[in-house]
């Protein structure tokens, strides 16, 4: 999904259109929350462009969402008062992993889930 055809919402109803068919017992609040989270981000903080993929398979769903800006993203304290700072903090404790790649050309960020009866399945 490329960020020129669609907004957050409708990114959030296409991931979890396809997780409700493809993965049924991953956690679907979380999943959709850190969509929101890391399409928002980067929007936000990497010129609006963006592309997500959704990987599902039976142990595990990869969610990434990648920009054109290869600057890791800071991680800062949340405020209260609406200038933000809670994005990744929120990502982090919604997925089994979240990680950063970057290269010359952009970021990925990605966060995965895995099976409640595969946690001691290696990923790659």
């Amino acid at each position: 999904m490329d960020s020129v055809y669609t907004d957050v919402g409708q990114a959030r109803k296409a991931v979890e259109q396809h997780l409700a068919r493809a993965c049924a017992w991953v956690d679907m609040g979380g999943v959709l929350l850190v969509v929101s989270e890391l399409v928002t981000n980067a929007q936000r903080h990497a010129r609006g462009q963006w592309q997500l993929r959704v990987q599902a398979e039976r142990h595990r769903v990869r969610v990434e969402v990648s920009d054109s800006v290869p600057l890791p993203p800071r991680w800062r304290p949340g405020k209260l008062d609406g200038s933000g700072g809670w994005g990744l903090r929120i990502a982090e404790q919604c997925a089994d992993t979240l990680e950063v790649l970057t290269s010359a050309r952009g970021k990925t960020m990605r966060a995965q889930w895995l099976h409640p009866g595969r946690t001691g399945v290696a990923v790659a």
